[in-house]
């Protein structure tokens, strides 16, 4: 059987939290741009590989034996959930690319403020995705710290 490394309590939390706060950072970075259909497709094209590379990224970093203190694995925890970010970006972004343009346009023409167009034109739009992503994202970032805490140990 193989011993499992003994870690402080807070440390699973603690990295999960980072992962996914720099997951949620990147996604509205994302958002935050240009909404072309190219980089939805693009964001499709990598969304896999992506994760791939965040689950092994631990393993091709640091050696088995050499668990390093801070800041290397919160660097990895950070670029992990940048890694992992497409999977709350592209639910959200599809419902964005395919939405009317002039939705946001026309309701400012009829006096809704800001907080009226997010509460009732964005918000039930995207309730639904956002929550589908949220948690998709979350899972996934516990899914990494446990990649980047729990790797095998070296044997004799």
């Amino acid at each position: 059987m193989i011993p499992l490394p003994d870690f402080p309590p807070g440390v699973i939390a603690t990295h999960a939290i980072i992962a996914f706060a720099s997951a949620v950072l990147m996604s509205a970075l994302c958002l935050a741009t240009s909404r072309a259909r190219i980089w939805y497709f693009l964001t499709i094209a990598f969304w896999i590989p992506d994760i791939v590379v965040a689950f092994l990224l631990p393993s091709l970093v640091l050696s088995s034996e050499f668990f390093p203190r801070e800041p290397i694995p919160t660097l990895i925890s950070v670029i992990q959930g940048f890694l992992i970010s497409p999977s709350l970006t592209l639910p959200l972004m599809g419902v964005l690319v395919n939405a009317q343009p002039n939705a946001t346009r026309t309701a400012r023409a009829l006096g809704a403020s800001w907080s009226d167009r997010v509460s009732l034109l964005w918000l039930p739009l995207l309730r639904r995705r956002m929550i589908l992503g949220s948690v998709a994202t979350a899972l996934l970032a516990i899914i990494m710290t446990f990649a980047l805490l729990w790797r095998p140990l070296a044997g004799p």
